[in-house]
C-alpha cells in the first residue's frame, strides 16, 4: 500500500504544471455521502411520485495531527486553488489511480442477462502513474444524466491488453453508456463547494501539529465532460514542468479554464487614459 496523493493544476499549462502533495502516510479518515436532489408528491388520492434529478457524492478527507510544517505549507497554498474553483484528483491509497469510461459490456459467464464483463476506453488521468488494478479491488460503477445509478462491485478479473474487467457479481444496474469504473478510493475530480468557503481546510494545535479537514464534492456531469478527451498517452494533461505543452489542465478536462483571479495588468491600466481604463473586459462581461 502507498501512500495518499492528491494531484491538482494550479496554473495554466505555460507555468508549473502538474502538482502533487503526498501525504506521506494514508489518511486518517475517509467518509463519502453519496446523494440526489429530489421532489416528492403525493396526490389527493393518495398516490406518491418522485422526481429524480441531479446526483453528487460528497467526500470528506482527514488528515490527522500530523507535524510536517512543509506539508502544511502545501495544504495551506492548496485552499487558494479550491477557493478560486479549481478542481483536484485524490488517492486514498496512491497506488490504486484507475479510472476509466466504459464502452460496452456484456455477460462473460453467459448464465445470466446482467452483465459482469466491461470493456473500457483508454485510463483517464494516465498522467498520474500506474494504476496498480487488481483482483478483488473493489470498484465504483457510475452511469451519468438524471436517471444514473452507482454501485460498487469487486474486480474478478483485469487484463489491459483488451481492457477488459470482470466483476464477481453482476452489476444490477443496467448502465447506460458511457459510464464510469474506477477504483473505490480513487476520485477523477473533486471540488470545494460553496458551503464550505467559511473555513479553512487546515488547523493546527499551537504550530505543533497540524490536521487537515477537507469536504470536496464530485458531481458526475463534471466528471463525464472528460469522456473521449483521454488517448493512450492519458488525457493530455503535462505531467511535469518539463512537459508544459499547450495542452489541458485537469480544470480545463472537466468544467473549462478556470478564471486564475481576472487579473488587470494594473501598470498599463494606471498609466492609460479613462477611455482606455474603461475597455478592460471583466469576467463577469466575458460570461454575459
Amino acid at each position: 500500500m502507498a501512500n495518499s496523493k492528491l494531484y491538482f493544476y494550479p496554473a495554466g499549462t505555460s507555468y508549473g504544471g502538474l502538482s502533487t502533495i503526498d501525504f506521506g502516510e494514508r489518511v486518517s479518515d475517509l467518509q463519502i455521502t453519496p446523494y440526489r436532489d429530489v421532489s416528492d408528491s403525493v396526490s389527493l388520492g393518495g398516490s406518491f411520485s418522485r422526481v429524480a434529478r441531479r446526483s453528487g457524492m460528497r467526500v470528506r478527507i482527514v488528515l490527522e495531527r500530523f507535524t510536517d510544517f512543509r506539508l502544511a505549507e502545501q495544504f495551506y497554498s492548496l485552499q487558494s486553488h479550491l477557493e478560486a474553483g479549481g478542481g483536484f484528483s485524490f488517492a486514498v491509497d496512491n497506488d490504486k489511480k484507475f479510472a476509466a469510461f466504459v464502452t460496452s459490456s456484456d455477460a462473460g459467464s453467459g448464465a445470466s442477462f446482467r452483465h459482469d464483463r466491461f470493456y473500457h476506453e483508454d485510463r483517464i488521468l494516465s498522467e498520474y502513474g500506474a494504476h496498480g488494478l487488481a483482483v478483488d479491488d473493489i470498484l465504483h460503477m457510475e452511469s451519468f444524466g438524471p436517471g444514473g445509478r452507482r454501485e460498487e462491485m469487486q474486480c474478478k478479473t483485469y487484463t489491459a491488453a483488451s481492457k477488459t474487467i470482470e466483476t464477481r457479481t453482476e452489476a444490477i444496474y443496467e448502465h447506460p453508456l458511457p459510464s464510469m469504473v474506477r477504483h473505490r478510493d480513487f476520485f477523477p475530480f473533486l471540488v470545494w463547494p460553496q458551503g464550505q468557503m467559511g473555513s479553512p481546510i487546515i488547523t493546527h494545535d499551537h504550530r505543533v501539529s497540524w490536521t487537515l479537514d477537507l469536504t470536496a464534492e464530485a458531481f458526475p456531469g463534471n466528471v463525464a465532460a472528460a469522456y473521449a478527451q483521454a488517448g493512450a498517452d492519458g488525457s493530455g494533461l503535462p505531467s511535469s514542468n518539463k512537459a508544459l505543452q499547450s495542452g489541458t489542465t485537469l480544470d480545463d478536462l472537466h468544467i473549462g479554464p478556470v478564471d486564475l483571479g481576472g487579473m488587470v495588468d494594473l501598470s498599463r491600466t494606471m498609466n492609460s487614459t479613462p477611455s482606455a481604463a474603461s475597455s478592460v473586459v471583466s469576467p463577469l462581461d466575458k460570461v454575459i
